[in-house]
């Protein structure tokens, strides 16, 4: 080997050498620091404070969850035990006995975390206590929570959703951070005072909001109307235009901040009534007539009602049975009178399934576009007697009963239909997930229309519904000094007996207002008299409420 090949070579390791000594220099002196604090986090003993969950908005930002403030006290029991003086100021502000206090701060080093009130979060702020520091936080939900069941509710620990939104969103509602309070302790846990106690944020994933189409201020008037109106049922707000719902809610209520109480509630107070299905009675006779008027017969065609239809043995009664029936009236006329006689007639006329084909074209028997944003949703029963009906079916299916359930989001989906001039909306509940600076991250709702019936149909239809409400069953759902409402009433016969009495479901599923239609609105009553007693007054007062604060 020659000799400068030989220094080439010992330089090259010298060259090594000297990385190698300034790498382990910077590892034991510059980064020193750093990792000795690490090492010390490492023996960090934290408790969690507060777990930050996305927040549920309306559609125009308003926070559905997380409105209201509450305070949690951290206290550190190595600091206050030192200091007796300071101890027993902390035991006054926090209606504690100094023993009681001392005996609980002695069990550990760690954070004592202790909820407490907005005085006493005051007086601590307002106070120069070493050791002891106020959170403040935000509640999830309350006992005055809105569309609890449309929210739903999450776990004691605030970290999983377990019912409605807060679980069908769980992957983008649980990001997010949190606060922690720990005590940085050696490897035998004893408190090192050197470090001591700390309360930290930490970031975690980017937080995630989401937007709902549900107008916080309708959603407010419609919970308040329902809990002086409402013992069991629903309502919904569809906007005719977008087919958004503006306002779901369900009776009874519950309080999402503490469902133990309606876990084994006979009432069912968890479950959803807007998105359930139920028997629809006369507010069905809307696909009827449509299904008639598409098939080219005109409003004008008359039927004689002695106040029953006869099928061999079996009489099936019209509310006129005991005033002897309505005579002779035409499609307008039963419509506005709820005439079942006349729709008996007609079903016959245009057969079983020409109503089926026209209950499918409004939405009925499918979901409504809900499941495509998440949402469990029933579809609801069209009878499956297609070609091959009785006389009696054809009659039931009519008049909306039989095997037929509908759901109260459907039905004011129904109504918008005619409402709008003949268009089928998707409904929609879930507008977008955004971040907390208000940019959209993803849109959710994806609106589709397609046209269901004619203009020529809708008009006519909106002429029967308009009757209904001027001078038929629907006169207590009239708000003539408010634009005016058009609707039909439901009296759904449910096979059930309670104390000696058939149990009836009541609906009215109607528009307002009249002349530039923009809200559809379902009323659905369990158990309830009657369509025109029971859902149409409700049906009134929530509309006059929303035109009167100028929504």
């Amino acid at each position: 080997m020659s000799e400068r090949r030989f220094r080439i070579i010992r330089s090259f390791f010298v060259f090594l050498l000297i990385l190698v000594a300034v790498k382990l220099f910077n590892i034991q002196d510059i980064n020193g620091r750093e990792y000795s604090a690490a090492a010390a986090l490492q023996q960090t003993r934290n408790k969690m404070v507060y777990r930050e969950r996305g927040d549920i908005l309306d559609r125009n930002g308003i926070r559905f969850t997380n409105r209201e403030t509450y305070w949690k006290a951290v206290l550190q029991p190595a600091t206050l035990l030192n200091s007796p003086t300071d101890l027993r100021i902390v035991a006054d502000i926090l209606n504690l006995s100094g023993e009681q206090l001392q005996t609980q701060l002695s069990k550990s080093n760690l954070p004592y975390l202790l909820d407490i009130t907005s005085a006493q979060a005051k007086a601590i702020s307002d106070s120069s206590l070493q050791g002891l520091s106020v959170i403040n936080m935000r509640m999830r939900n309350s006992a005055d929570t809105l569309a609890a069941h449309i929210l739903g509710y999450v776990d004691e620990k605030g970290e999983q959703g377990l019912a409605g939104i807060e679980k069908s969103y769980q992957d983008s509602l649980k990001r997010g951070g949190g606060v922690y309070a720990g005590v940085l302790a050696d490897a035998g846990n004893s408190y090192m005072s050197s470090f001591g106690y700390r309360i930290w944020n930490d970031m975690g994933e980017e937080k995630l909001n989401l937007k709902l189409t549900l107008d916080y201020h309708m959603q407010s008037i419609v919970e308040e109307t329902m809990d002086r109106m409402v013992e069991k049922g629903a309502v919904v707000i569809i906007d005719i235009l977008t087919g958004e719902i503006l306002a779901a809610a369900s009776r009874p209520n519950f309080n999402p901040a503490n469902i133990n109480p309606s876990l084994h509630d006979e009432n069912q107070s968890l479950f959803n009534r807007a998105l359930g299905t139920y028997t629809p009675g006369s507010i069905f006779k809307i696909v009827t007539a449509a299904a008639a008027l598409e098939k080219g017969l005109t409003a004008d065609l008359t039927y004689e009602c002695p106040g029953y239809v006869e099928f061999g043995d079996i009489r099936m009664k019209c509310s006129s049975f005991e005033k002897g029936g309505h005579g002779s009236v035409n499609m307008a006329q039963a419509f506005a009178q709820s005439c079942n006689s006349y729709f008996i007639h007609l079903g016959q006329e245009i057969g079983h399934d020409a109503i089926l084909d026209m209950a499918s074209r409004f939405g009925l028997g499918s979901k409504t576009g809900l499941y495509t944003e998440n949402i469990g949703e029933p579809a609801g029963v069209l009878p499956n007697t297609i070609g091959h009906a009785s006389p009696v079916e054809v009659a039931n299916i009519s008049i909306g009963q039989g095997e037929l359930l509908i759901s109260p989001v459907q039905a004011a989906n129904m109504t918008a239909v005619i409402a709008s001039g003949g268009i089928l909306n998707s409904v929609s509940l879930v507008d977008s997930i955004m971040n907390d600076e208000g940019e959209r991250i993803r849109n959710v709702g994806s609106p589709s229309w397609k046209r269901v019936i004619s203009k020529e149909t809708a008009s006519i239809l909106q002429g029967m519904m308009l009757l209904t409400v001027q001078s038929g069953t629907g006169g207590l759902a009239d708000i003539r000094g408010y634009g005016g409402s058009a609707g039909k009433t439901g009296s759904a016969e449910t096979g059930w007996v309670k104390d000696d009495r058939n149990i009836l479901h009541a609906w009215f599923s109607g528009y307002f207002p009249v002349d530039t239609p923009r809200y559809s609105v379902c009323v659905f009553i369990e158990d309830g008299k009657s369509g025109s007693s029971s859902a149409a007054p409700v049906f009134a007062e929530i509309s006059a409420k929303i035109m009167e604060t100028g929504y």
